[in-house]
C-alpha cells in the first residue's frame, strides 16, 4: 500500500470520527431539549391539577358573591333611606372590593378565569331591591343580605374542610370572619329597620 493511500484511509477514518461525534452531541442536546420540554409540560400540568374542581367552583361563586355585594352596596350607600342601611351599603362596598382584589390576585397566581358579572340570580335579586323605595328598599336590602351572607358562609366554610389548594382554602379562611361580621351587621339592620317602621 502506498503512503498516498495510508494518508487517504486515515483521513476518512478521522472524517467518520468526527461525523460520528457531531452525531452524538446533537442527539444529546435533542434529548436534553426533549427533557427539558417534559419537565415543563410535567410542571405545568401539576400546576394545573392543583386547582381542583371544587377550587375553581368555589373561586366562582366567591367572585360572584364579591360583584353582587360590591353592586349593591355602592347602591344602597348612594340611595339608602336610612342611615343604617347606607352605613351597610358603604361597609359590604369597601370590603368586598378589597376581598375581589385579593381574589383576582390568587386567580391570576393560579391561571384561573374569574367571571366578570355577579351572574342572573344575583342580578335579579339586586333589582328586586332597587325596585322598591324609602324604608322599603331598606328593609329589603337587609333581609337579602341575611340570607347572602348565610350562603356565603357555607360556600367558604365548605372550601375550607373540603378545598384541594392550600391558597385557595386560606382565602376561603381568611375572609369568613368578614363574612360573619357582615351577618351580624345585616341581623342588626334588619331588626333595627323594621323596629323604626314600627312607631
Amino acid at each position: 500500500m502506498t503512503l498516498q493511500k495510508i494518508a487517504a484511509r486515515a483521513g476518512l477514518a478521522v472524517s467518520l470520527a468526527t461525523a460520528g461525534c457531531a452525531m452524538a452531541a446533537s442527539a444529546a442536546t435533542a434529548a436534553g431539549a426533549s427533557t427539558g420540554a417534559a419537565n415543563a409540560s410535567l410542571a405545568a400540568s401539576r400546576t394545573v391539577r392543583a386547582v381542583s374542581g371544587q377550587d375553581r367552583t368555589f373561586m366562582d361563586q366567591a367572585s360572584q358573591i364579591n360583584l353582587t355585594e360590591i353592586s349593591l352596596g355602592k347602591y344602597m350607600q348612594a340611595h339608602a333611606a336610612t342611615t343604617t342601611a347606607k352605613k351597610l351599603g358603604a361597609s359590604y362596598a369597601r370590603d368586598h372590593t378589597a376581598a375581589q382584589a385579593s381574589l383576582r390576585t390568587l386567580a391570576s397566581r393560579l391561571h384561573v378565569s374569574l367571571p366578570t358579572t355577579s351572574g342572573a340570580q344575583s342580578e335579579s335579586m339586586v333589582s328586586r331591591v332597587e325596585a322598591q323605595t324609602g324604608t322599603d328598599r331598606d328593609l329589603s336590602f337587609a333581609k337579602v343580605s341575611v340570607s347572602g351572607h348565610q350562603t356565603a358562609i357555607a360556600v367558604f366554610r365548605k372550601e375550607e374542610s373540603t378545598g384541594s389548594n392550600p391558597a385557595v382554602k386560606a382565602y376561603a379562611a381568611n375572609y369568613l370572619p368578614m363574612l360573619h361580621m357582615h351577618l351580624k351587621w345585616a341581623e342588626h339592620a334588619e331588626s333595627a329597620i323594621r323596629a323604626m317602621r314600627a312607631k
